[in-house]
């Protein structure tokens, strides 16, 4: 499966950090291209509707860092992880029908179209209904609990990619 940015197969292992790839959808969208789609913008974080929203509401939650995708995430990491959910619940309390179900996760290699680590936030229903197939199917799908839990068993085993490089903590971010 190739990605829409032309970036796939990219090295997906631990310790991996490309620059920004000039190729990836997802860079240029961190990087200034489209502002008008931009809804949240952090130090480390940048939302924006899903341009193939498949769901209610669907947005999409991306580091500014090119992550490759879930498989080169630490134990450290566990903190962007759920940085990525807390602003995917935020802006979908602000933008979602009330009483939605909210479903949050990553499709994991080789299962997305873009290699840029991306958290799906999702207001229910899926639209049009055969589309849930690919956001429930393991080893397609990855909840961001799952993913948290299993950063949280890598505590100890090593540290996370992001904190190697400097990176980490980040500071409160605006809505758009």
């Amino acid at each position: 499966m190739g990605g829409m940015c032309g970036c796939f197969p990219r090295r997906a292992k631990a310790g991996v950090r490309d620059e920004p790839a000039p190729d990836c959808v997802f860079c240029g969208i961190v990087a200034g291209k489209n502002p008008e789609r931009v809804i949240y913008r952090s130090e480390r974080l940048v939302a924006f509707p899903n341009i193939r929203p498949q769901a209610a509401v669907h947005l999409l939650v991306v580091p500014h860092a090119h992550v490759p995708n879930t498989d080169v995430l630490g134990a450290a990491d566990l903190e962007l992880v759920e940085e990525m959910e807390r602003v995917g619940r935020e802006l979908l309390a602000k933008t979602a029908p009330a009483g939605s179900e909210l479903k949050f996760g990553y499709h994991v290699p080789p299962w997305r179209s873009i290699d840029h680590l991306h958290l799906h936030c999702m207001a229910l229903p899926h639209t049009p209904p055969w589309s849930k197939v690919k956001y429930v199917l393991p080893g397609v799908w990855l909840s961001s609990a799952d993913l948290a839990a299993r950063l949280r068993r890598r505590r100890r085993q090593r540290p996370g990619l992001l904190q190697q490089e400097g990176g980490g903590g980040g500071e409160a971010g605006t809505a758009v």
